[in-house]
């Protein structure tokens, strides 16, 4: 179990790391101003950027892996890259706004990454299937709404990382997010030792 506990922490400690990345990367390089642009298009302060820690994945094959530093197995265990096709390390989230997914100790588990209006690929990707991240297992804005829950007595559930962000500018500090996938009996589990009642405020399409 000790063993366990300290590969674990190992790499969420490169998880964080990734985070302070993407994060400087977003506040300060010339190629994160279009992400810039448009999280304040979409209603995103400063404070809520640093609130946050959302980030920029620059739009290279490999500049997380080139500042990590870390061996083959640790990117994959971590589920911040992969190996390409000619044994090279290669990043997991390229070209996308990304929101660091916290468990509930606060721990960075993951990312969930969002395309810009405009680019190529799917909306969002969240991070692999990992040692640390199971997305059936994690929710969204947890970390900072577990206080929030007990004292109110209720969890707010929604979907996505700016339906948290949107809930918390409202004055709703209770709600949690599925990472891209259905609501699932391990997610219940967790909320459980905070409250028993939960609201669903899922978006009103056919999914």
């Amino acid at each position: 179990e000790g063993a366990v506990r300290n590969r674990r922490k190992q790499l969420t400690g490169h998880v964080d790391r990734a985070v302070d990345f993407y994060h400087q990367r977003l506040l300060e390089h010339p190629d994160a101003g279009i992400a810039r642009g448009y999280l304040r298009s979409r209603g995103f302060t400063g404070e809520m950027v640093r609130t946050y820690r959302v980030g920029w994945a620059p739009d290279g094959w490999d500049q997380l892996a080139k500042y990590l530093r870390i061996s083959d197995q640790d990117l994959i265990d971590s589920g911040l890259g992969k190996m390409n096709s000619i044994g090279r390390q290669m990043d997991w989230q390229r070209g996308r706004i990304v929101f660091p997914v916290l468990d509930e100790r606060g721990d960075a588990v993951g990312f969930g990454g969002r395309i810009l209006p405009g680019g190529e690929g799917a909306k969002y990707i969240n991070s692999q299937e990992c040692k640390v991240y199971s997305k059936s297992r994690v929710l969204y804005g947890l970390n900072w709404a577990k206080e929030h829950i007990v004292a109110d007595g209720e969890a707010i559930i929604c979907e996505g990382y700016t339906d948290v962000t949107g809930f918390a500018r409202a004055g709703l500090s209770t709600a949690v997010a599925t990472c891209g996938t259905a609501l699932t009996d391990d997610h219940l589990k967790l909320l459980k030792r905070f409250t028993n009642r939960i609201v669903l405020a899922f978006d009103a399409d056919d999914a």
